[in-house]
């Protein structure tokens, strides 16, 4: 055994959860602040790895840095260079926290306390959103919602942001099953009502898909396939419900579904595919699928359907992240993305079935079924939030079940 401190372990542990806690005041906390949470992780994650006692060894350095270097790659190939490069200096920060997860996650009790920060920022921005929703006041800025308040958002940039509830949300139940039963039926009465309410009031298409898929993909994964069937039936009879109840404008917004028309994303995902045919291989570069949402670019390249027109906004990305990868990395960038992803849940395929697993899973395909729609790694919360899921995976991956009874972990890498 090391007689090395592991101080400096601990306190780069002690700043990652911090900084995942402080999501839920993702539009009050100064970004400084949640920058030096992060930077101190990176510090103090170095500091450990120099003059601590040895970690556990590292997985995911291929996958995980084929698809950093391809980032940069199509860097130098943009044609909006400075740009690309602008805009991912927050990357290697990224890449930092990536390997400071995996050596700050040394055993299951390590791993159980970052669930217990995942599950509390589900449970904040629920109840935060629930209060803002029945009450019309800003729960955290304690004040009221402005006049023109009409969709919730929490204290989030935006009502498109509370996807990230229902991609926690798995962590949040696996935290309170570990408690107890007790701790997990009132769990279920106090926040399962307020995630319902702040999800249906935000009116976010992408929020309430991504949180059928996790109830669905967790369901089959833990209950099985009959009682995914079942609770697929009942959360039908619930929208239905709403629908003819029409909550909080609810009608309206599912309505929305029908009229695909009408629908912004479609000029976005017709623009990010012809970036990828004009250059398929690597792309037009990261981050720069603003320069061609463009009249000057698409007038050119992009054929809209008759009954089609374009927003006049300024939009920075694609709304689906494989149309992403395709737009701005190409075939190269997209299949490191899958190779990438695909590594993370393959290291774990043993033991898929596992509670505590089957909720990093669960919440891993919650975020991509978001990807689809909206989520973009231009956010620095979005690119964070991926690479700590798939650190999380490999190091579940890496953790024996004689271990998981022990508390430690074993040494093998």
């Amino acid at each position: 055994m090391s007689a090395r401190s592991d101080i400096w372990r601990r306190i780069a542990e002690g700043l990652l959860l911090a900084y995942v806690a402080t999501l839920p005041a993702g539009a009050l906390l100064p970004t400084e602040v949640r920058n030096a949470l992060i930077y101190g992780v990176a510090l103090f994650g170095v500091l450990d790895a120099a003059v601590g006692p040895p970690g556990p060894g590292l997985r995911g350095v291929w996958p995980v840095g084929v698809f950093l270097g391809v980032h940069v790659l199509t860097i130098f190939t943009s044609e909006h260079r400075s740009l690309s490069l602008g805009l991912s200096v927050f990357m290697p920060v990224v890449a930092m926290m990536f390997v400071v997860s995996q050596r700050v996650l040394v055993g299951p009790r390590a791993i159980g306390r970052l669930y217990a920060a995942f599950g509390f920022v589900a449970a904040a921005i629920a109840i935060d959103g629930a209060v803002q929703a029945v009450f019309r006041v800003d729960l955290l800025r304690m004040q009221p919602t402005p006049d023109a308040f009409d969709r919730v958002h929490a204290s989030l940039p935006h009502p498109n942001d509370l996807v990230m509830v229902p991609i926690l949300l798995p962590f949040l139940f696996e935290s309170l099953r570990a408690l107890g039963r007790k701790w997990l039926v009132a769990g279920v009465l106090v926040i399962g009502p307020a995630v319902a309410i702040t999800l249906v009031a935000s009116k976010s298409r992408n929020a309430w898909l991504t949180m059928a898929g996790v109830l669905m993909v967790w369901s089959l994964l833990v209950l099985g396939w009959r009682w995914a069937l079942g609770l697929m039936g009942l959360l039908g009879g619930a929208a239905a419900l709403l629908y003819a109840l029409d909550f909080w404008g609810l009608r309206a917004r599912v309505n929305d579904f029908l009229r695909l028309r009408q629908d912004g994303r479609v000029g976005l995902w017709l623009v990010a595919w012809a970036m990828f045919k004009d250059s398929p291989w690597l792309g037009k570069g990261v981050f720069t699928f603003g320069e061609y949402y463009h009249p000057r670019w698409y007038s050119l390249h992009v054929r809209f359907p008759r009954w089609y027109t374009p927003e006049p906004l300024i939009i920075p990305w694609a709304h689906n992240l494989v149309l992403e990868m395709l737009g701005e990395r190409g075939l190269v960038g997209l299949a490191s993305f899958v190779w990438m992803i695909g590594a993370a849940v393959a290291s774990v395929g043993r033991r898929l079935l596992e509670p505590r697993t089957a909720a990093a899973a669960t919440a891993l395909a919650g975020f991509l079924g978001a990807g689809l729609l909206d989520l973009t790694l231009m956010k620095d919360w979005v690119a964070l939030l991926l690479f700590l899921l798939l650190a999380l995976l490999w190091r579940l991956g890496a953790v024996d079940e004689q271990d998981v009874e022990n508390g430690t972990e074993s040494a093998t890498p």
